[in-house]
């Protein structure tokens, strides 16, 4: 046998056991900018709230509802996760302001920053003072982009539909649509009027036969109904609606960029 496989190696180069993981930061900016920590630290209070909203309305749920009150267990690990994140929201609260800035307490950040507005049952928990009632909370918000965005989707799906050679269910898909507008209220009012004046034509049309087919004029008809509402909802350029504003507020606030001097 020869002796180069006999003799021990000068250098072991395998000594190590485990490779500790590599961390991966590859989407984390090179070069920090002005403000990005202070809008980090408000993304992470906005997410705590909007948590610590929901686990709220889950204790009122379980606390209303026969099922709910007998099972104990659900009820403990739901106070467990209620009080990990008022933890996380009054830590990361201390860390909002700017180093050398005054700390102040959770309730008067909260009230300051609007967000006892958009948070009432968190508000309330916190027990920040002098709440004000109101309709412009994050649940109205996500309940108004909601409508806007079943708006866009039917819009979009009776475009595609159109291209059809069997139209049997637009009348119910135009049902569907006039619902939404009639939801979403305000500047979406006045296509309503455009439904009507072709509705019962076409619900007539979609039960005549099993295979009906709209005609030349109601598809460019809705199509141009459905364009008008999606430019409506997407592009109309409107200021932010009451419902949206104390959020739009919220995120301009965290967002600004203060000059270096």
């Amino acid at each position: 046998m020869s002796k180069f496989k006999t003799t021990p190696p000068l250098v072991s180069l395998n000594n190590i056991n485990s490779v500790s993981e590599v961390e991966i930061r590859l989407h984390e900016p090179l070069i920090i900018k002005p403000g990005s920590r202070k809008k980090r630290i408000g993304l992470q209070i906005l997410n705590a709230l909007a948590r610590l909203e929901v686990l709220l309305s889950k204790e009122e749920m379980l606390a209303s509802s026969e099922t709910g009150v007998q099972n104990l267990k659900q009820q403990k690990y739901n106070m467990t996760e209620i009080d990990n994140t008022i933890s996380v929201l009054e830590a990361s609260l201390l860390h909002f302001e700017e180093d050398g800035s005054v700390k102040k307490d959770v309730q008067t950040y909260l009230t300051e920053l609007g967000l006892a507005l958009l948070f009432p049952k968190s508000a309330k928990r916190l027990v920040v003072p002098n709440l004000a009632s109101g309709k412009v909370d994050a649940l109205a918000h996500f309940h108004e982009m909601n409508v806007h965005n079943q708006l866009v989707s039917i819009s979009l799906q009776l475009q595609q539909d159109i291209k059809l050679t069997n139209h049997k269910y637009m009348a119910h898909q135009l049902a569907l649509l006039y619902h939404c507008l009639n939801q979403a209220g305000g500047h979406f009012i006045k296509y309503k009027s455009r439904v009507e004046l072709h509705f019962d034509a076409i619900k007539a049309l979609t039960n005549s036969s099993e295979e009906p087919q709209l005609s030349s004029e109601q598809k460019q008809w809705l199509s141009q109904l459905t364009a008008d509402v999606v430019t409506e909802a997407l592009f109309s350029g409107r200021p932010i609606t009451a419902m949206s504003q104390p959020l739009a507020a919220y995120l301009n606030n965290i967002s600004e960029v203060k000059d270096e001097k």
